[in-house]
């Protein structure tokens, strides 16, 4: 065989070996800065008034994604009640290493929202995921699709939310199907959030929630209905406040 022949013969193979050791490094990298990264905010505020914590993290999904997987996870969100603590028995994000940026959360087992004065509910789910998009290093689109919840206020097939950034406006898209205990059998409900423009350090998570929402007020924020909109009279402090959501939804 001439010299020609075989370097055509092993050239291709020569560069999948480089591209492949190029895959790995890069992973490696992306993720021990993840890992330090989370090992840094565990227990500590992940941005202004939100604070994470988490029992033990495992991250796999070696060469193309970082896959992280949590136990014992909690997520706690300062608002002028008090904190709303959500905390998931077993929780992961998915990430690609290349494309764009957009993370995909998944949660199961028992779950438990704490908020308010005292106020505790457990509740479980069939399936729960959500996405997350970011643009520019601010988030753009978020998505929340919940099937089989379960608890003893109430009971519904489906949840979902999906909020994305449009100009000067968020765009809001509410869905309940199958609920019990409720004065209604599902919920459909669209809203725009004008002066969306004053959330723009939230979506950096640059600024808390509670200052968001001052701030939004401040600039004239409104959310213009234009038919009868069964959360259209919770202010938007109370967003975050699982009884009057529970109140304007289902007239618990």
């Amino acid at each position: 065989m001439k010299y020609s022949s075989r370097f055509f013969l092993y050239a291709p193979l020569g560069v999948f070996l480089i591209l492949c050791v190029a895959a790995g490094v890069h992973w490696w990298a992306m993720a021990s800065s993840l890992s330090r990264r989370l090992d840094a905010v565990n227990g500590h505020q992940a941005m202004p008034g939100v604070t994470v914590s988490f029992a033990a993290k495992k991250i796999g999904g070696f060469p193309f994604s970082l896959d992280t997987e949590f136990t014992g996870f909690a997520v706690s969100v300062a608002t002028p009640d008090g904190p709303t603590r959500w905390r998931s028995e077993k929780f992961a994000m998915h990430a690609l290493t290349y494309g764009r940026d957009e993370t995909i959360f998944e949660a199961a087992g028992k779950q438990q929202l704490r908020w308010g004065q005292g106020h505790r509910l457990d509740f479980a789910v069939g399936a729960l995921r959500a996405s997350a998009i970011l643009r520019q290093g601010a988030l753009d689109r978020f998505d929340l699709d919940l099937i089989g919840f379960g608890s003893k206020a109430f009971v519904a097939q489906r949840l979902q939310l999906h909020a994305r950034k449009e100009a000067a406006t968020v765009q809001m898209f509410v869905t309940a199907d199958g609920l019990t205990n409720c004065r209604r059998n599902a919920i459909r409900t669209a809203a725009t959030v004008a002066k969306a423009e004053a959330f723009a350090r939230l979506q950096r998570a640059e600024a808390s929630w509670t200052d968001a929402v001052a701030g939004w007020r401040a600039a004239g924020g409104i959310v213009p209905t234009d038919k009868p909109n069964p959360l259209s009279d919770i202010a938007a402090e109370d967003l975050l406040n699982p009884s009057a959501l529970a109140n304007a939804a289902c007239g618990a």
